[in-house]
C-alpha cells in the first residue's frame, strides 16, 4: 500500500492507494477517525480491487489551514485525488461522515460513480436536539478538560467491539492535537440536509449499519435506502456499533465483495 499526498489550494491531502489494475474503490473515514479504519478492507479487497482511502480535513495526516469547509469541499478533495491518480470511474463510499462525502461526490459527478458504499450514513441534517448534543460533545473534545473520560465514552459508543478494537483509537486520541478537528466539528454539526437531492443518485448502493449503533438507527438506514434513486440493499450487523467495518470486518468484507462482484465496473 502506498501512502502519498496531494497538494491542493486548500489542503495537503493524505491518501493511501493499494495500486493495481483492478476496479477502483474509494472510501472515506468517520469523524475522529482516519484511513487506518479501512485496513481490513484494504486487505480483503486487494488485489482484485484497487482501494483508495482519503484522510479528511482535520483528520489523520491531512494538513489544512483550519478554515471553514463543507462536505461538498470534502467531496472535491476526494475527486481531486482520483483525478490525480488518473481514475475516471470508481465505486465511492465511506463510514458516517465519509458516507456524507460520498453522497455529495455522487451528486457532483454522477457519471463517474459506479456504485455507493454507505456505512452508517444518512442524508439528513441533525435536528435541533441532536445538534445541541453533538455541539456539546465536540466542544468538550476541543476544550482543555481531561480527554480520558470522553475518549473512553466515545470509544465504547463509536468503536464498540473489544478492548483491542478500541485501543489504537484511544491511543491516537490521547496523544493527538485535539484542536485540529475544530472546523471538522462545525462541518459535522452544521451540515445541511440533502434528502431532497439523493433521489438523483441512480447508481447501485449498499447500506450497512451496526445493530447497536446509537448514531444511525435502523429507521435512518431504511429512510436513506428509500430516498436513493437507484437499487439499494441494506444490511444490519448484529453486535456491532458505529465503526462496524472495524469491529466486524469479516461480515462487512463479505457483504462488500458480494456487492462489488455484482457491480459492472
Amino acid at each position: 500500500m502506498t501512502d502519498a499526498y496531494l497538494e491542493t489550494d486548500n489542503a495537503r491531502i493524505h491518501y493511501t492507494d493499494t495500486g493495481g489494475d483492478g476496479p477502483a474503490v474509494l472510501l472515506g473515514h468517520g469523524f475522529l477517525l482516519d484511513s487506518d479504519m479501512f485496513d481490513a478492507q484494504a486487505q480483503a479487497l486487494s488485489p482484485k480491487y484497487r482501494l483508495i482511502t482519503v484522510d479528511a480535513r482535520g483528520h489523520g495526516r491531512t494538513e489544512d489551514a483550519g478554515e471553514p469547509f463543507s462536505y461538498w469541499d470534502s467531496a472535491g478533495d476526494s475527486w481531486a485525488v482520483l483525478d490525480h491518480l488518473g481514475i475516471g470511474e470508481a465505486v465511492v463510499g465511506g463510514m458516517s461522515q465519509g458516507g456524507f462525502t460520498a453522497l455529495r461526490m455522487a451528486l457532483l459527478q454522477p457519471d463517474r460513480v459506479r456504485a455507493l458504499i454507505l456505512i452508517c450514513t444518512v442524508a439528513e441534517a441533525y435536528n435541533v436536539a441532536q445538534r445541541e448534543s453533538y455541539r456539546g460533545l465536540t466542544d468538550a473534545w476541543i476544550g482543555d478538560g481531561p480527554i480520558e473520560p470522553i475518549a473512553k465514552t466515545l470509544g465504547a459508543q463509536m468503536i464498540g467491539g473489544t478492548d483491542a478494537d478500541r485501543a489504537p483509537w484511544l491511543d491516537k486520541w490521547r496523544h493527538g492535537n485535539r484542536k485540529l478537528i475544530t472546523q471538522a466539528a462545525n462541518t459535522l454539526v452544521d451540515r445541511e440536509s440533502i434528502t431532497d437531492r439523493v433521489g438523483e443518485i441512480t447508481c447501485p448502493a449498499i447500506l450497512i449499519r451496526g445493530a447497536q449503533d446509537q448514531a444511525i438507527t435502523d429507521e435512518d438506514m431504511t429512510a436513506l435506502q428509500t430516498q436513493l434513486g437507484g437499487p439499494a440493499e441494506a444490511h444490519t450487523i448484529e453486535g456491532a456499533s458505529h465503526a462496524v467495518n472495524v469491529t466486524h470486518s469479516e461480515p462487512v468484507n463479505e457483504l462488500l465483495l458480494n456487492f462489488l462482484a455484482g457491480v459492472q465496473t
